[in-house]
């Protein structure tokens, strides 16, 4: 396959597919903001057969998978961050490095500014358990230091918005772009020997708690749907040939959803099982990947995906990220001595409310302040390099040139010297 094929085509579903995972992290916190939710099987307290039993131990789980939806983000990041660089030949590093610094950087500065202003307006003394999510979320005795802490992503802490943690990785997989990129290439003709060394470290990574481990090869599965974009595309055309095509499809993608979810569909009980549950997580990206997969290639789902009101979630999928949990954190205290559930009625549509503005303020703006640093920085680059490196090619293409003609001047003279020998022997 030809890996620097372009394709004018946007894969708007995955855009969807990221919109859902963001609804899914959304519902995940929220539902957080009660002590009894499982954050873990067999954590929490969930009897058999009660409400909470039924929201995370059967296939309803799929509604509130918030860390199982973050390994969609990652595989998603890895698949759109590298198509550019295996579609497009030449692609200038010297602007993509700067470019994505400031794209990532600038929506998770102001997201903590943000959160500080939350964290600040209201004292977060909890009266929940030590241990549950919410006890360990806050932050009773905020000062400024949380602030710079949280701005650095790659050693830092994010105690007042804690979604940070995840951006952590998508830094350091943005940094090592050009590893995991020629790796989906080297791999591209024995790709599902990528898929299961991808496997096996995520495995590795779960059972030794290493997080490099758990979470980078993710990205590296979505590198190699973008390496082998051009093969998925047949396999989906193909396969929407079959007559049996959406009952195989259906299997995928629910086969797919259910090996998300796998070690919560075991029940509370596989908590004292943590090597079969290591085997599962370490499954999980090819889970995503299949979900990414069918969002391509079946046309009901990516119809669905590509939906107005997914799409819209899709738009604001970062922002929201990035604003939700300081802002439930926020109305659980501001309604504090009230049913859980109160607090999410008020947070819940504030969150959306405040992704839609930081969108439009802060998320669509580094957009375009990133795309302005990368060319001045390719610019500044070339203006410091380009004289030098052009006259080497220019050289080296005199080079050629003057080689080329030489060969052919001795070509002509060995051909004029055999036409002379020839004349001189039929004399």
């Amino acid at each position: 396959m030809n890996v620097t094929k372009k394709t004018s085509e946007r894969l708007a579903s995955l855009d969807g597919l990221r919109g859902a995972a963001a609804l899914i992290v959304l519902l995940h916190h929220a539902m957080y903001t009660n002590p009894n939710f499982p954050g873990t099987p067999g954590s929490g307290v969930a009897p058999t057969g009660s409400p909470m039993w039924w929201i995370s131990y059967t296939p309803l789980k799929l509604f509130t998978a918030g860390w199982e939806s973050v390994i969609v983000f990652f595989v998603l990041s890895g698949l759109v961050v590298t198509l550019p660089v295996v579609r497009k030949r030449g692609f200038d590093w010297i602007a993509y490095f700067p470019r994505r610094a400031v794209r990532l950087m600038v929506p998770v500065m102001a997201s903590v500014l943000l959160a500080a202003g939350f964290v600040a307006a209201i004292p977060q003394i909890t009266t929940q358990p030590k241990g549950t999510w919410l006890s360990d979320s806050s932050t009773p005795n905020f000062s400024w230091e949380y602030i710079v802490k949280a701005w650095d992503l790659l050693g830092g802490d994010g105690q007042i918005n804690n979604p940070l943690w995840s951006l952590r990785w998508e830094l350091i997989f943005s940094l090592a772009l050009p590893v995991f990129a020629i790796a989906a290439i080297a791999v591209r003709r024995w790709w599902l020997g990528g898929l299961a060394a991808a496997v096996l470290l995520t495995w590795l990574g779960v059972r030794t708690d290493a997080g490099a481990l758990s979470y980078l090869p993710a990205f590296f599965v979505g590198a190699v749907i973008a390496v082998r974009l051009d093969s998925v595309r047949i396999f989906a055309e193909r396969m929407n040939a079959r007559r049996i095509r959406h009952l195989a499809w259906a299997g995928m993608t629910i086969g797919s959803g259910a090996l998300m979810i796998a070690p919560w569909l075991f029940g509370p009980g596989v908590a004292d099982l943590p090597e079969f549950v290591a085997v599962l997580k370490g499954l999980m990206p090819l889970a995503a990947a299949g979900l990414v997969v069918a969002a391509i290639g079946w046309k009901p789902l990516r119809a669905l995906f590509e939906s107005r009101p997914l799409q819209f979630a899709g738009t604001i999928s970062f922002s929201l990220y990035l604003v939700h949990v300081p802002i439930l954190i926020f109305s659980t205290y501001l309604f504090a001595g009230q049913a859980w559930y109160v607090p999410l009625l008020f947070a819940i549509p504030v969150a959306m409310l405040v992704a839609v503005g930081f969108t439009w303020l802060i998320e669509k703006r580094s957009h375009g302040w990133s795309r302005a640093v990368g060319a001045w920085a390719s610019g500044r680059y070339s203006a410091w390099f380009g004289p030098e490196e052009a006259s080497t090619q220019e050289k080296a293409s005199t080079q050629e040139k003057a080689s080329t003609q030489e060969k052919a001047s001795e070509t002509g003279s060995a051909r004029k010297a055999a036409v002379e020998s020839g004349t001189r022997v039929g004399r």
